[in-house]
């Protein structure tokens, strides 16, 4: 969550700041109150601070973008998994180190993924509106697709 803030301007760090922290107490409340559909609320908070620092600070394709998703997958990964815990319910020995495993791989390989998506755009390097258009559209369904995936993951019970 630190790292929009960490890099943005410093007449758009003060709203980073307070856009990250309402991110935090979003997750946090989750947690506390078990109410997961406020999970997919704090990590879009977190996310959607991301991308308005790129794109008002109108910064070049960032290498840490890969990294940041990972983050985001598994951080809302834990967060199911923590609600998940909750239950009386007792897994088959072992479940708890597949799971962290598993949660381990997902993030390696959304940073794969993503990496590999950055160097190919940064190989294209089309502009115009078209382009910028068509790229916050593919970047909005990501974030989608992994907020569904992270939901999904935590209905049912993997």
């Amino acid at each position: 969550m630190a790292l929009p803030v960490t890099r943005a301007s410093d007449s758009l760090q003060p709203v980073e700041i307070r856009v990250a922290a309402a991110g935090l107490v979003v997750l946090l409340a989750a947690l506390v109150l078990g109410w997961s559909p406020l999970i997919p609320v704090a990590i879009v908070l977190v996310a959607g601070d991301y991308a308005a620092q790129l794109t008002i600070d109108d910064a070049r394709l960032d290498s840490a973008a890969p990294a940041f998703a990972g983050g985001l997958l598994v951080t809302a990964e834990l967060a199911y998994w923590s609600l998940e815990e909750r239950s009386d319910v007792r897994g088959e020995p072992g479940a708890g180190f597949r799971h962290a495993a598993f949660l381990a791989g997902l993030g390696v390989a959304t940073i794969l993924v993503a990496s590999l998506l950055l160097a190919l755009v940064d190989a294209v390097r089309t502009r115009g509106l078209a382009i910028d258009l068509l790229g916050s559209a593919a970047a909005a369904a990501a974030l989608f697709a992994i907020v569904l995936a992270a939901h999904g993951q935590g209905r049912t019970g993997h």
